[in-house]
Parts: C-alpha cells; structure tokens; sequence
C-alpha cells in the first residue's frame, strides 16, 4: 500500500487477461487492509487511470477497532481495444481522509421495487420479475428494437421419483444489496429464494428445500442463476455405514429450470466455446450429456445404491427430430435465441448428466434431467447445487466470460495485512518444497490428471480429490475408489499457491473443491445426533473402497475389521474439520455460503467437545472421561490432539470473519485447559508416536492464535500464556524429536505421510524462535533442519505427488522463511515462570461430579432428555 504527503492510501490492481479476451472484463477481487486504515466507504474510491469509476464494494470482516479488514470489490474495466495492455498503475483501489467525489452522473443503474407479491428489477438491459408465490419469474429485453417481443418466463422443474411435480409448501423472498462506491445507487443485487417442497411419499412425508440465488449487476447484460436443492433429513446411517438407499434419502426423476418461450428457428448453438456457432432450423434439439466422456466413463466412482453404474452412453449425444445429429466427448454449450437472449449452464459435463432442450414452446435446463429407468438420490443433510447464466443481449459471445472470466489481483504484498496467516511475504517460488508443491500441477500425476483417473465427475463428485494415497495396499488394475474430503484444508492450499503464484489453476481446484464441500461433505441437518449436525464427514476409510457409501466414511460393503484400529463405523468427528481454506475463500470471493460453511462446522465442533445440558449426557461423559480424545467433562482438561487444534482453529477461523471477541475468549479457555507453560512436556508420553504425533497440530494452532493477536497488537496476559506454553514445548522439541521415518520400527505404516508431516515441526519450531524474540536460535537452525530433511527425501520418492502429501506440504509450507525473515515490531516480554496451574489439577472427582451433575440439574428439561436419548435409540 502506498500513502502519499496527503495521508491517501492507494493500492495497484494488476488485471489479467487470456489472449482472446479484448473486451471489457467484469471483475472481483478482495483486498485485505491494515487496522484503522478504512472506516467507512464514503472514504474510497476505484480509480481508472485517475478517474473514478462505478464499483461496488462490500466489507467482509473488521479488525478490533472497527476499521473494514476485508472488502470485496465488483467492477468493470472500461472498454478498449487494447485492453490487454492495461498496467496495474492503471487501476487503484484509493483511501484517502476526506470523502471521495460523488459522480452525478449515472449511466447504467440497477433500481428495485416489491410488494407484498412481487418483486420487479430492472438495469439497463432488461427487467426481471419474480413471484412471491411459486418463485416464478420472466426476463424481458429493454433494448430498443426488442422491447416489444416477448419475455422469457422461467419455473423451477422439480419432480419427484414418481415423476410427479412437488407441491410447494412456502416461498420466501429476499434482497441484498451491494452498493456503488462513485454513486448514491445499486452496484448489484441478490435476490434469494427460498421454496419448501412437500415430498409426495406417504410413507416418509417431509419437506425438499430449495434455495434459488438470482445475481444481478448494474450494465451486466446477464443474470446468474445458483439453484441449491437440499433434503433436510438425517439419514438413517444404520450399523454406523453411511451407504446410498438409506431409507431417509430422497429420491427424484428430475431437477431444472423451464423457460416458455415461442421459440422462432433459426436456434443458433455451440458445443463449447472454440467452436463455430451451428445454426438449428428445425426443432426440437436436445443436448444431453450422459457421462463424462473420458477414458473412465464408466469407473465404479459412479455406483448407485445397488452397486450399478446408471449410464451406457459415452460423453454426449446432439438430437434432433429424433434424430441423432451429433456425439463428442464434453460440451460446455452455449444457446442464442431470437437475436436476443443467450443461455448457458456452469460445469455443464463436469457435473453430469445434464441436459439441454429446446421445443417450439419451451427452452428446458435440465441440471438432473429426466432418465429411463433411473433416478437420483440426494442423500440426508446432502445438497446439490447447479447454475446457469442468461443474458439479454444481441451479442452471441456474451456470456463467453463466464467460462474464463479476466480476473484481478492486488501486489502479493497487499496479504500481509491480513490476520489470516499466509505467510506470503517472503515465500521462494525456488524452493525446493515450491518444486514439489507445482507437481500438483505439472506432473503426470497432477491433480487434474487423478480427476481423470478415478473419473471425480458428475454432480455428486465433481470437485473432490482422488485420495490415491489409499491404493497403496491395492493391488491390481481396477479402479480403486477413495474420496478425499478435504482431509489436510486442500481448499486453503489451493488458495495460498493462488495468491502466491497467479496461476488461475490452482484457483480452480479450490473453487471447484469449495463448492463441493458445501454441498456434499458437511452434514446439513439438525434430525440427527447434536455431535453429527452441520458437521464434517470424514474422507474415505483407510485403504477400503467407498463401494455404496459415496462420500461418508464407512460403507455396509468393507467388511469388519479390516486392518488394525478399523473403526467399522461412525459418523463425523472433530478429528477431521476443517474450515481455514472455506473461511479463506470467503474472504477472497465474498462467497456467505462458505462463510455460513465455518460457522456451522464452528456450532459442529463446539458441541463435540462442550457438548450440551442434559443429565444424560453428563453420563455418558462420566464414562468416557478417560477415552483419548475426547474432553474430560469433569476436570475441564481437552485432549492435546489435533480434534483440540481443528476446534481452536475452527473457533479463530470463526473469529476473522465475524469478529466477535467473545469467541477469543473460547480459544484462550481451551489452549488454557489444554497446556502449561510450566507443564513437565516429558510426561505427555510424546515418545509414542502413533498416539500422540498430533501434538504439534495443536502447537500450530497456537500459533496461529499467537499470529493473530499479533496482528491486532493484542499482548494481554493470554497471548503471553499461550507463547509460553509454545516455548515449553519447543525447548522439548529441541532436544528429543527427530524425522519420523527415523525410527520405522515404531509405525504402524512408515510411509512418506510421515515425512510430509515433519514439516509440522519446522512450522513450530520457527514461530517458537520468533517469538523468543529471535533469541533461540537453535530453534530456527533444527526448523530449517527438518525443513531441508522433508524437502531432500521426498524428491527421492516415488509417492512423492500422493495426495495427501502434497495437500501436507501446501498446507505447511511458508512459516520456517516467514519467522526466519520477518521483522520484529514488537519487543515480546520474556518468558514467566509463575503461571498458576490449570483448573483441571484442582479438587477431587467427587467434587467436580457433584458440581457438574448439580448445575445441570438446575436447568433440567425433560424433553431434552427424551429427545436426546430417542436420537441414540431409533
């Protein structure tokens, strides 16, 4: 950021565009700015060549004091044709002490009007109106010699397995707004739907939810359009497996928006974007795309709950008049009627089967299209989500963009603002850990190659990674299933690399990841068990196929007792949560889904270790008190494992983005009730790697507490607690720990995961010289030393671009150079020695029982204890 005599803060956007791109581009980007730099946005402005310009800007996340720490931005480059040329002097996102200019003049407005049935929008280019009754809308044209042909009239198409339309139950409509930084006016609206659907089942009556996102921007021409279908229930998960045909799945024959229209050929239409444009003079045309095309079409990845694969057509199919016109690979199609509107669906074979017809009466979307003898299963507390673009415009490319938008970065410099740790600033893209980390693109075995391999396509799978790590007990040529859900925050791993590097691949990867996430690997309901609502699954079982389970963690088909510690069943658990990549992509894209994403997986993960209030619960505590893992009720005391690190982390992700300070004050209380500066580390029983390696999960989430506070100048007592415990550890670390794969022997599988997790106490080790005031510098030498180890070995290895060690190695990378090279601005106060020992170690069992069974009694509630005992029993 660079301030000027007059105190005006300005920071440079660079913006990026492909070869084909000579056209305005629609750009967002989020800017993270340092505390008390931007209080209110009467004092910025987005600047063109030192002209102001229409931009709509949105704060995401304050510091302590209030200032805007994130805000996300939404603007057009003005057209040119050289627009490829434009440098990042350009462009300047501008925060100066008096308010900024206002423009009275207005050229593309974005105004709104409702009632009690109606909501009606209107910009330069069309007028959208929507149905407070049924969520039904039509978009009319505004151009000129348009204006009088007739509108498209668009309607969900939802039916169920009978083929039946589902009744809707309720509508409920809702705007957001966005604001114009240059204008007293509307940069862009959010218009969200929501319909509850009766399922027309007698034996299991409930409700669908479907959410309808419309996303409208002043002078953009197109209309986006996110549908999310989501089947509230929990499922029925019996045994503990988690397979497809649960008795509380849903079961529908079809998922798409109809748009009635009278349909004048010729139809003009595209496959994908570098073909030539294919005019229709007849009608009907159907695009439909049965699979995903590749080599694995048909890879096991595709089940269905009897263990069948439901397709037989490769790739795509073009008809019409029954007819078949046209098969290929993958399409990604592009329809433009009248002269008119254009229409086009986002991951349309990504997410297959998917489908597109048009009749002289209807144009249909088909996100899950209608199928002979099949249809889809949308699990309990699983979502799906589909989107499609519309524009009103003559031009026939106009919703090019969509499919390989420009984008906009500031200078990597900007991220150190942030109290997200990236540790960006003195990051070496000739690393040897950075070689390895760009296999995740450049190797054979790179992370779009294994989609491709296991064929992670279609709508349930689409986005998720290949854990191919998990073959390594499997032998032979067949595919060998095995999801990855997020195990390790990949989401995060993708995104640092992206702000590190500018490649749009591994944005990709991560939005595609994200999205996934969303709908698929977080639990999405409040019917089951409270340590299973809004949580997290896990990935699939250890060297085991997820057969019919798809993407929980154990299926009915593995077997028990597989390999030594087989769970053989289970649900989600905090030993795998992970929320940093989601809050991180938040923050970047201004996404409130994943936003909403951390702080149910928050609400999750506090409940598995704080739990709730009833009395029978507190006894079902009273016997676990002793298990590994979980919290001890009684004496307060967390575990020192990374379910602890997942819940602190989970808790500071939560924090950033809501700063809400309360939530501090948890993290202090479980890092308090966890460790002691003064704690003897050599009773921890360390030694025993395979029970307690994750110890320096929970250092790392220490630090990232202590990296905060840091940021907000935040030296209370608290922070000082927590660096001392971290120096306790690290003068442990110091002397006794050693590369994993040392010592074999002791392992239950040696393996190169190992190696990739040294890397943890690299990031420990370095953060621990730091905050000695760089006084201990026998921690940064064995930091680096690990460093250098995991770096030099995995070169050598042959699974060296596994999954799960290459999402270590993003995921750890970056502090050991940080800590190394980054300044001190802050003189830390040395180490005490006095700190009062922990709640934990005071008083006896039959006190603290007595104490806990006595408060939870005062509150007793009989129906809380029935519904907490039914959801164990049925």
């Amino acid at each position: 950021m660079n301030i000027d005599d007059h105190g005006t803060h300005s920071i440079p956007l660079e913006l990026h565009f492909s070869e084909n791109d000579a056209f305005a581009g629609y750009f967002s980007t989020s800017l993270p700015l340092p505390q008390g730099a931007l209080y209110d946005l009467q004092y910025c402005q987005l600047l063109c060549d030192s002209d102001p310009i229409s931009c709509g800007a949105r704060p995401l996340a304050t510091w302590p004091d209030k200032s805007i720490k994130w805000i996300h931005l939404t603007f057009f480059a003005p057209k040119s044709p050289f627009s490829q040329q434009l440098q990042k002097e350009q462009f300047k996102f501008v925060i100066s002490q008096r308010r900024a200019a206002k423009s009275l003049v207005i050229s593309n407005i974005l105004v709104y009007k409702q009632n009690d049935t109606l909501t009606e929008i209107q910009n330069s280019d069309y007028i959208l109106k929507l149905d407070h009754a049924d969520g039904q809308f039509s978009l009319a044209s505004k151009i000129q010699h348009q204006s009088e042909l007739s509108p498209l009239k668009g309607q969900l198409i939802f039916k169920d397995a009978s083929k039946l339309s589902c009744a809707i139950s309720s509508c409920k409509v809702s705007v957001q707004e966005t604001p114009d930084l240059r204008h007293d006016a509307i940069f862009a609206l959010q218009v969200n739907v929501e319909i509850d659907y009766v399922d027309t089942d007698p034996n299991s009556p409930s409700l669908i939810h479907v959410k309808n996102v419309f996303t409208l921007i002043a002078g953009q021409s197109a209309v986006k359009l996110d549908v999310t279908l989501h089947n509230p229930k929990s499922a029925v998960h019996s045994g503990g497996s988690w397979d497809l045909g649960d008795p509380n799945s849903f079961n529908f024959s079809e998922l798409g928006v109809n748009f009635d229209y009278n349909v004048v050929c010729p139809v003009d239409y595209r496959l994908t974007r570098d073909q030539e444009w294919q005019t229709a003079t007849v009608l009907p045309l159907m695009i439909t795309q049965h699979s995903s095309g590749g080599d694995n079409w048909q890879s096991p990845v595709h089940v269905d709950h009897q263990q069948k694969v439901p397709f037989d057509i490769k790739g795509y199919q073009v008809i019409q008049q029954d007819k078949q016109l046209e098969t290929g690979s993958r399409a990604s199609p592009h329809i433009h009627l009248a002269a008119k509107f254009s229409l086009s669906m986002e991951d349309f074979w990504q997410k297959f089967p998917s489908a597109i017809s048009i009749t002289q009466k209807r144009v249909s979307l088909g996100f899950l299209p209608e199928q002979i003898g099949s249809n889809y299963e949308l699990q309990g507390g699983e979502k799906s989500t589909h989107t499609l673009w519309v524009s009103v415009s003559e031009d026939k490319n106009a919703l090019d963009w969509t499919e390989n938008a420009p984008r906009v970065t500031p200078n990597i410099a900007q991220y150190a603002n942030s109290d997200m740790p990236l540790y960006t600033e003195h990051a070496r893209s000739d690393s040897e850990l950075q070689q390895l980390i760009n296999n995740g693109l450049l190797s054979s075995n790179n992370f779009f190659e294994k989609r491709e391999q296991l064929d992670e396509y279609g709508w349930r799978n689409f986005g998720d990674l290949y854990a191919d790590h998990e073959t390594a007990e499997h032998d032979g040529d067949a595919i060998f299933v095995s999801h990855y859900n997020n195990q390790y925050d990949p989401i995060y791993g993708f995104l640092r690399q992206f702000i590190l590097s500018g490649d749009r691949r591994w944005f990709t990867l991560a939005d595609d990841l994200a999205k996934h996430v969303k709908d698929i690997d977080i639990y999405h309901t409040l019917d089951d068990k409270s340590e299973y609502n809004g949580g997290m699954f896990w990935h699939t079982d250890h060297y085991l196929q997820a057969y019919t389970s798809s993407h929980r963690s154990y299926s009915k088909h593995q077997g028990k007792g597989a390999y030594q510690d087989h769970a053989g069943g289970g649900g989600p658990g905090g030993q795998h949560c992970y929320t940093t990549g989601l809050a991180l992509y938040h923050l970047l894209t201004g996404d409130e889904e994943a936003k909403q994403a951390v702080l149910t997986l928050t609400k999750w993960i506090t409940y598995v270790y704080e739990g709730g209030n009833t009395c029978l619960e507190l006894l079902l505590a009273l016997k676990n008190r002793n298990v590994l893992g979980l919290k001890n009720h009684f004496s307060g005391q967390y575990p020192l494992d990374r379910g602890t690190a997942n819940y602190l982390n989970a808790l500071l992700d939560s924090y950033i983005i809501t700063s809400d300070a309360e939530i501090l004050l948890n993290v202090e209380h479980i890092i308090y009730h966890t460790v002691h500066p003064n704690e003897d580390v050599s009773t921890r029983n360390l030694e025993n790697v395979e029970e307690t390696w994750f110890y320096t999960v929970f250092l790392q989430s220490v630090v990232r507490y202590l990296d905060i506070k840091r940021a907000a100048h935040d030296y209370n007592s608290a922070f000082y607690y927590a660096r001392d415990c971290l120096l306790n550890y690290a003068q442990w670390m110091q002397v006794n720990e050693y590369m994993y794969l040392d010592k074999p022997a002791i392992l239950e599988y040696p393996n190169d995961t190992w190696t990739a997790q040294d890397l943890r106490k690299a990031h420990v080790l370095a953060a621990a010289y730091f905050y000695s005031n760089k006084a201990q510098e026998q921690y940064l030498t064995k930091a680096l030393y690990f460093e250098n180890q995991v770096a030099s070995r995995l070169a050598l290895s042959e699974t060296k671009t596994f999954t799960r060690i290459m999402v270590l190695l993003m995921q750890n990378d970056g502090p050991t150079n940080y800590f190394k090279h980054a300044e001190l601005t802050h003189k830390f106060m040395r180490a005490e020695t006095n700190w009062s020992a922990p709640s934990y170690e005071k008083g006896s069992l039959t006190t603290r029982l007595l104490k806990a069974f006595s408060t939870r009694l005062l509150k007793i509630s009989v129906a809380d204890e029935v519904n907490w005992l039914k959801k164990r029993l049925r």
